[in-house]
């Protein structure tokens, strides 16, 4: 069996052999940088060197000192440079400088090695406050190319996020005196003893895992299986990349942080309940009620949705909340689906949550699938990271179907079944039906959500063995949806966020046309969905209700900025509205406050008949969707302060109104009076909501 300390240290021995042959040009000190610095070096190794020669002329002959290495055939990387110019490249490129902190000295003088480790550490420790987000931005660019570690099916064990290059730059940042150097001996030499196997094995230098590999690596390690391997893998990325994580929370916290005018001064913005935003980072307000189970739903649906940076104090302070009742409070689900919501920041906030333990409160079923390796080669990720990548495939798509809600669920629940030895649908759906009754779904919602579950491969299956356009396709599409336009419209998104969430060659042409082919016969076969005029309580009096634990509004009257300049000056944000008018308006609008509020009914009459508050602001420009049933427009937008009032502005007469929020989608749908323009009506829809 490869011992791969010990291939390490005879790689070591033959390379310092080799360069204790070289005959340096006097004056000069040899050092080595890289594998060979950090005492990483393989047999594969490339031989990273740097000669040091005092200012002024490069040395004669220095291009024949290298001829040995080469005649040994081996890989060569090297640099002439004076002390002063090593010491610059800390502020030219942030990859050579951390490359430079690991200076080695081979041979020579001794002294002028000594003086040019000097400047390096003394470079780098000046100038880490400047260069510091270019040395972030820099391991964000590298973790964007290899991916995680702890979720790659084939991780790149080398820069992969939580890899050897963190390693490195965590050493880094305590070397600049930013944070302290954590204990990750272990962690790094399981890492490195892979790395060290993998070069063997493949007879090259190569720093991606393929499971044909991983085979023979862990029977060299004494592991069971690659999927032992694969687990011990990830959990010593975890530690790592939670150490790096730690590390630049500190060092950010370290350094200073100016403005043109000087230091820059917290400013506090109230983002929900109890959810504040402190210059550009998420914090808890200075009262936080700790004993709210649902406070950190609202500060993970706050980072989703404004994509700020939580601090990890605050995330550790959030594990203070108690558990959730079962069922949830009724406001609960939404902010789930919030965190849900956004494919670019979700995937992030989810990871932070389930770092500090607070994501199994919510989804319990998690633990199963954390770093489960998939039977499936076509995967690339883990299950967990799989799910997720399809969660955010699906964010992008929520302005396009009408339960965006259940389809984000659908999509975290759809793998959630694997590892067990029954079927991964049925195991899956009979989670996502315990999770829905949870959240407080009603029946129907339950059903369509389950169905989706269970039914997330049955258009894969379709493509591979039936004739798209075949009766009997359609028939067994049509059986696996229960007949449910909804169901099958989110089946369809969900298809193919699965199929570009696997792999490469997952996503082909073949299932692509098959997708739209059957999806698109099956839906001329039901009668289209049309939206029903809602119920609305017929009072005479301006009132607000607690009803089921959600604050609703009761108005009726000509000018609705009445009441919605009365809702937005409170700062409430409408999560349901229903409206229908007959020469007046009677509406009922369900409200949510975004801070500490008293839903005091006289308070609010007070405000509403002062009649001071008639003003609604304008919204922001953002993703926006319009269908049509007959002649009721359905508009589909991002949920935010302003846009259902920027729709009645535009809208012709309607004989009623219906608007819902799932998740952070604003549902509207509007039944037109007859005598209108469908194009300008889309037009002004755009204008207000689309900037466009």
């Amino acid at each position: 069996m490869n011992d791969p300390a010990r291939l390490r240290r005879e790689a070591e021995e033959s390379a310092l052999a080799l360069l204790g042959a070289l005959d340096l040009p006097d004056g000069t000190t040899l050092a080595a940088t890289g594998s060979l610095a950090r005492g990483e070096m393989t047999p594969y190794s490339d031989i990273d060197l740097l000669l040091i020669h005092p200012p002024g002329a490069v040395p004669a002959g220095v291009e024949d000192l290298w001829y040995p290495i080469w005649d040994a055939k081996k890989r060569l990387d090297y640099s002439v440079r004076t002390p002063q110019e090593c010491a610059d490249m800390i502020s030219a490129d942030s990859t050579a400088a951390l490359a430079m902190l690991d200076l080695r000295f081979i041979s020579g003088d001794e002294q002028l090695f000594d003086d040019t480790r000097h400047r390096i550490l003394t470079k780098w420790r000046r100038e880490l406050n400047r260069n510091f987000n270019a040395v972030v931005d820099t391991a964000i660019s590298r973790w964007r190319r290899s991916g995680p570690v702890v979720a790659m099916t084939r991780p790149d064990l080398k820069h992969g996020r939580g890899g050897l290059r963190d390693y490195e730059l965590i050493k880094a940042l305590a070397l600049g005196n930013l944070c302290d150097l954590p204990r990750l001996d272990d962690h790094h030499r399981l890492l490195l003893d892979v790395r060290t196997l993998l070069h063997v094995h493949a007879r090259r230098a190569r720093d991606v895992l393929d499971p044909e590999f991983a085979v023979d690596v862990s029977l060299d390690l004494g592991f069971v299986d690659r999927y032992h391997l694969g687990r011990e893998i990830a959990d010593a990325a975890r530690a790592i990349d939670d150490a790096l994580t730690d590390a630049l929370a500190t060092a950010r916290g370290v350094l200073p942080r100016r403005t043109g005018l000087g230091f820059r001064t917290a400013q506090r913005r109230p983002l929900d309940v109890d959810v504040v935003d402190i210059s550009g980072t998420i914090g808890l307000a200075r009262n936080a009620d700790l004993t709210d189970p649902a406070l950190p739903l609202r500060v993970a649906a706050a980072a989703a949705k404004t994509g700020l940076p939580v601090s990890a104090s605050t995330w550790k302070r959030l594990t203070d909340c108690p558990d959730l009742p079962d069922p949830w409070p009724a406001s609960l689900a939404g902010d789930f689906f919030r965190v849900l919501s956004s494919p670019v920041h979700s995937r992030r906030v989810i990871k932070q949550m389930d770092r500090h333990g607070l994501w199994v409160r919510y989804v319990p079923e998690w633990d199963r699938i954390r770093g489960l390796m998939p039977r499936e080669p076509s995967h690339v990720s883990t299950i967990d990271e799989h799910s997720l990548n399809t969660v955010a495939n699906c964010a992008l798509e929520t302005v396009t179907v009408a339960r965006p809600d259940l389809l984000l669920l659908g999509a975290l629940y759809h793998d959630m079944g694997k590892g067990t030895d029954r079927p991964h649908e049925q195991v899956g759906a009979e989670m996502v039906a315990r999770t829905a009754r949870r959240m407080g779904l009603n029946l129907r919602d339950r059903a369509c959500v389950q169905t989706l579950v269970a039914e997330h491969t049955t258009i894969a299956r379709l493509a591979r063995r039936m004739d798209p356009d075949s009766e009997e396709a359609v028939d067994t599409l049509l059986d696996a949806v229960r007949y449910d336009m909804v169901t099958l419209n989110l089946l369809e998104v969900l298809t193919e966020a699965d199929a570009k969430a696997t792999g490469p060659g997952v996503w082909t042409p073949t299932l692509q046309r098959a997708l739209s082919v059957v999806c698109s016969r099956a839906r001329a076969r039901l009668v289209d969905v049309r939206p029903t005029a809602p119920m609305v309580a017929r009072n005479r009096d301006i009132s607000l209700q607690i009803r089921n634990e959600i604050p609703t509004i009761f108005w009726h009257g000509e000018d609705l900025r009445e009441v919605l300049g009365v809702i937005a000056a409170k700062g409430w944000m409408i999560d349901a509205a229903r409206m229908i008018h007959n020469g007046v308006w009677h509406c009922e609008f369900d409200v949510r406050a975004n801070g500490p509020q008293d839903f005091d009914p006289q308070s609010f009459l007070q405000a509403y008949k002062s009649g001071l508050y008639s003003e609604v602001p304008t919204p922001a420009p953002g993703i926006t969707a319009t269908f049509w049933h007959g002649d009721t427009v359905e508009v589909r937008t991002e949920l935010r302060r302003g846009a259902i009032f920027a729709l009645l502005r535009v809208l012709p007469d309607c004989s009623w109104i219906a608007t819902g929020t799932p998740g952070a989608t604003l549902v509207m749908q509007a039944a037109l009076k007859p005598g209108f323009d469908r194009s300008r009506v889309e037009r002004d829809i755009n204008r207000v909501l689309a900037g466009s």
